[in-house]
């Protein structure tokens, strides 16, 4: 996978055009009697566990636009009613929940960021011939071969290239360390980012992992030090990130560190000193936090207010998801075949931060932010995007 990098400084314009964001399509012709009413949805997400913190931001997207799209009229003329339940913490409970979800007959169905979670759903959705539109990071998620699976949110595979590249060409560091979550998220975007570092020319001089629920990374962060690191590759959820950047701070250590989005989430921030997060690099989904735009820093505000959770990257890719389904139906109507095939074609739609372009997998966002913490407040460096787009 090729990436073109942009000069540093560069900032990324967002369009905005009618009611409160860009939504792409041309106006309606779809007759109402084409969509049942109300239009069921569906959604499943963590909402308990220990993937909660990350499940609401899918949830808060969702519902969000679904609420304000039924406050201004709905979708030709009828109102949106999303069902939403609970995968908590296995795959099992999510592919209950999918069967949950499927017994109601949605037109569509929104699923987690949680890639397991997918894998599990994936075969009992493809079979009920219902679009399915996901966050899920691993980069498989969208090879598993269904015609019904399409992603809105970058993925593994495009992180797992962009940090090593960026690390290496644009920031000049040659012994990294590499430190990751023990699970198929983080283990498998850490061999991911050793194959692109050495594609590069590159061999970190420690890889290293620690548990989800481990609370003391300080071995691993000594070994990294002690083995002559020049910087460190950080992959993990923003609890965990949040604890590695802390005891950095604690043990003194003085790397440049570079990674997921997680490490400029604000959910991230909150719990971190303007110390222990200055000056780390992440590369991953857009954020609203960077944003001046009047219309989107008062979104940012209202999705606070509302969950009193910060909108993340996530919060913003399945808001446009919704608005990208409501273009769609609007313009086609309710057959879900047309729907699927429209979201197949879907090129440069306008979200509220990029634009979105299915490729033949169904992957439909190519291009990634690069952020700097400046003390507690992410930086946007510039967008980063794949060659070919």
């Amino acid at each position: 996978m090729r990436f073109s990098v942009p000069t540093k400084g560069l900032t990324l314009q967002a369009t905005l055009l009618g009611g409160l964001f860009a939504l792409g399509i041309t106006a309606s012709n779809a007759a109402p009697a084409s969509c049942p009413s109300p239009i069921p949805l569906g959604l499943t997400t963590a909402l308990t566990g220990n993937l909660a913190l990350l499940g609401t931001q899918a949830r808060n997207g969702v519902e969000f636009a679904v609420d304000e799209i039924n406050r201004n009229g709905g979708i030709a003329g009828k109102q949106l009613a999303l069902a939403t339940e609970d995968t908590g913490a296995s795959s099992t409970d999510a592919l209950n929940a999918m069967n949950r979800i499927l017994e109601a007959k949605p037109l569509v169905i929104f699923g987690s960021m949680i890639s397991p979670h997918i894998f599990a759903q994936t075969e009992v959705v493809t079979k009920s011939e219902t679009p399915f539109l996901v966050g899920a990071t691993n980069a498989k998620v969208t090879a598993q071969g269904s015609k019904w699976l399409f992603r809105t949110h970058a993925h593994d595979g495009q992180l797992a290239d962009l940090i090593p590249t960026y690390l290496v060409k644009s920031l000049g560091k040659t012994k990294p360390g590499i430190m990751a979550v023990a699970d198929d998220y983080g283990l498998g975007a850490s061999k991911g980012i050793q194959a692109a570092l050495s594609r590069l020319g590159v061999t970190p001089v420690a890889t290293t992992s620690y548990a989800p629920s481990d609370k003391d990374m300080s071995a691993q962060l000594l070994e990294v030090k002690d083995k002559g690191a020049d910087s460190l590759i950080l992959f993990g959820r923003p609890a965990d990130v949040a604890l590695v950047l802390k005891q950095m701070d604690d043990l003194g250590i003085k790397l440049t560190v570079i990674g997921n989005a997680s490490i400029v989430a604000q959910t991230t921030l909150n719990n971190l000193s303007a110390a222990e997060a200055d000056g780390a690099y992440a590369i991953g989904g857009m954020i609203p936090q960077t944003s001046t735009n009047a219309r989107i820093v008062a979104w940012s505000k209202q999705v606070f207010e509302k969950y009193k959770v910060p909108a993340d990257n996530f919060t913003v890719s399945y808001y446009d998801t919704v608005y990208l389904l409501k273009d769609i139906i609007e313009k086609i109507g309710c057959d879900k075949s047309a729907i699927r095939d429209a979201l197949a074609a879907t090129k440069n739609w306008q979200g509220m931060l990029i634009t979105y372009t299915a490729d033949a997998r169904g992957d439909l966002v190519h291009t990634l932010g690069i952020y700097r913490n400046k003390a507690k407040t992410p930086e946007l460096v510039g967008p980063i995007n794949e060659a070919e787009y």
